[in-house]
């Protein structure tokens, strides 16, 4: 389970610090974060990069972007991909997390971990019957 991959794709700024920012977060989490031409997918100042990371370090992922990026975070769960992006709207150190059944949370750190853990779909053949398992 805690070993267990999660896609996500990263749209982070284009300029240079916020993609070396990006490229940190990954490698910090033990996973690769790879820019993929996206024409027509984003806005022409971002950047698609697109990585897999064991759901354990996902909190940290996120949590890492959190402090590196100069707006606000939103990590987006539904359409069953993961996508994580900076939000202009949002203040500086904020998350927000929309589960795949489209519930929002807003955290600032603390607690994100769990609120990341509950927007993630149920994987089938987990073994759990509904409930994440505590770490």
């Amino acid at each position: 389970m805690d070993n267990e991959q999660v896609r996500v794709n990263v749209f982070t700024p284009g300029d240079p610090e916020s993609r070396a920012a990006a490229e940190a977060a990954f490698e910090a989490a033990a996973s690769v974060g790879k820019g993929v031409d996206a024409r027509g997918t984003v806005p022409l100042a971002d950047v698609l990069m697109i990585g897999s990371v064991a759901t354990h370090a996902l909190a940290y992922l996120i949590n890492t972007l959190r402090k590196a990026w100069s707006k606000g975070v939103v990590v987006d769960a539904m359409g069953g991909r993961l996508t994580i992006r900076q939000d202009p709207a949002l203040p500086r150190g904020t998350v927000v997390v929309r589960s795949l059944s489209g519930e929002v949370t807003v955290r600032d750190g603390v607690g994100l971990a769990d609120a990341i853990t509950g927007a993630l779909p149920q994987r089938a053949g987990s073994g759990d019957t509904g409930e994440q398992e505590n770490a």
